[in-house]
Parts: C-alpha cells; sequence; structure tokens
C-alpha cells in the first residue's frame, strides 16, 4: 500500500499504477492521495473505484462504503461499460466517470473547478 498522508484526501482503489501516478500528479498541491486495496480503504474525503477488474467485487464495495457512510464514490471504468456504470450508481456510487474523464472528474470533485 503506498499512502502519502496519514489520513488521506482521497483515496484510490485501483492496481492501475499508471493511473495511479497520473491521478497522483493532477491533484498534486490539491490533496493528498493513498492508492489501497479494496479491503484497506481510509477515511477520505472522495473514494475513487476503479471498475474497469473485478467489477462486480468493486460494485460490492461501493455498497459496502454506501452503507458505512462514505461522503462520495466515484466509480470508473471504460465508456462502453453502461451496464457496469449503472450496477454502480444503483450500489451507491456517486458518479461513474469514464477512464479518460478521472482526472478532470478527481480536480472537480476536490473542489478546486467549479462543477458545471
Amino acid at each position: 500500500m503506498m499512502a502519502s498522508m496519514a489520513a488521506p484526501t482521497v483515496a484510490l482503489v485501483s492496481a492501475d499504477l499508471i493511473l495511479a501516478s497520473r491521478l497522483r500528479a493532477a491533484l498534486r498541491g490539491i490533496a493528498g492521495l493513498a492508492v489501497v486495496a479494496a479491503g484497506d480503504v481510509p477515511p477520505a474525503h472522495t473514494v475513487f473505484v476503479d471498475l474497469n477488474e473485478q467489477a462486480d467485487d468493486r460494485i460490492a464495495l461501493i455498497a459496502a462504503l454506501r452503507a458505512a457512510g462514505q461522503d462520495r464514490i466515484i466509480g470508473f471504468c471504460q465508456h462502453d461499460s453502461k451496464g457496469v456504470r449503472i450496477r454502480a450508481m444503483a450500489e451507491g456510487a456517486d458518479q461513474v466517470v469514464t477512464n479518460g474523464a478521472l482526472q478532470e472528474a478527481a480536480i472537480r470533485l476536490v473542489g478546486v473547478l467549479p462543477r458545471d
């Protein structure tokens, strides 16, 4: 597990280290980022959940995070994964964005840019 601070502002549930690096760069100076396994989600303002792999398990994680009172849960997946997006939203994701929109969404969701 890699964590940038003890109580990160943003947690990322993903095994994609390239994506994690890009997201960390996008949030540099804005928010701390912890890259974690599904069972190790720390207290965080926002949790991003990678739905590109292990979608069923990650959707169950979204439901568990919502039941535990997590404030903001954002899923992300490929643009053509409509069924995954619908299921994630039904289980409690606040939003599901495409992989390509993740970095901009992350910056917006931690309050740096105004929402459209």
